[in-house]
């Protein structure tokens, strides 16, 4: 009997239904989960050089930003449906303000450019989408999500897969 077959006899048997899978594997939310906040400081990266070759960034460029400092701070807002997110490096610090989870919203981005931002949760998983105006394919897409004691921010482009681990200081 193959895998399948032997995962729906158990799946039937426990009375499990198909709806009941698709919710235990996307499960969403429109509220940002708890352990997102507060401020995270960079401690380490795992193969982020490379993502940011596969990007096409020039060695000065990857230098810089291997070097700098870098701080995600997300706050609670008195609306339990916004949170305000900060993205500070020491080259610029981006500010947003009443964010809301599933809602596309222009912002600046680290390029001084406006993009089209959108926080999105699956799984407990953070997605920040962001899209030049006009564009239909995401400029960056980043996937936060909790490992250990790290804040994690994986970031991927032509298969190369790069990881930001933040640790939370307060």
């Amino acid at each position: 009997m193959n895998a399948s077959k032997l995962l729906l006899l158990v799946l039937l048997a426990t009375g499990v239904n198909g709806s009941n899978i698709r919710s235990i594997h996307t499960t969403t939310t429109d509220i940002l989960p708890d352990e997102f906040y507060g401020t995270f400081d960079l401690d380490h990266t795992e193969n982020f050089h490379e993502y940011l070759i596969a990007k096409g960034y020039d060695w000065l460029t990857r230098q810089f930003i291997h070097l700098s400092i870098h701080r995600k701070i997300f706050r609670r807002t008195k609306n339990k449906y916004l949170f305000d997110y900060s993205n500070l490096t020491s080259k610029k610090d981006t500010f947003h303000k009443n964010v809301r989870v599933g809602r596309k919203f222009d912002g600046e981005g680290l390029d001084g450019m406006k993009h089209e931002i959108t926080f999105t949760v699956k799984n407990i998983h953070l997605f920040e989408e962001h899209k030049l105006p006009g564009s239909k394919v995401p400029e960056e897409v980043y996937e936060y999500y909790f490992n250990d004691h790290f804040l994690i921010q994986q970031a991927t482009f032509n298969g190369v897969r790069g990881h930001r681990f933040f640790r939370r200081i307060d």
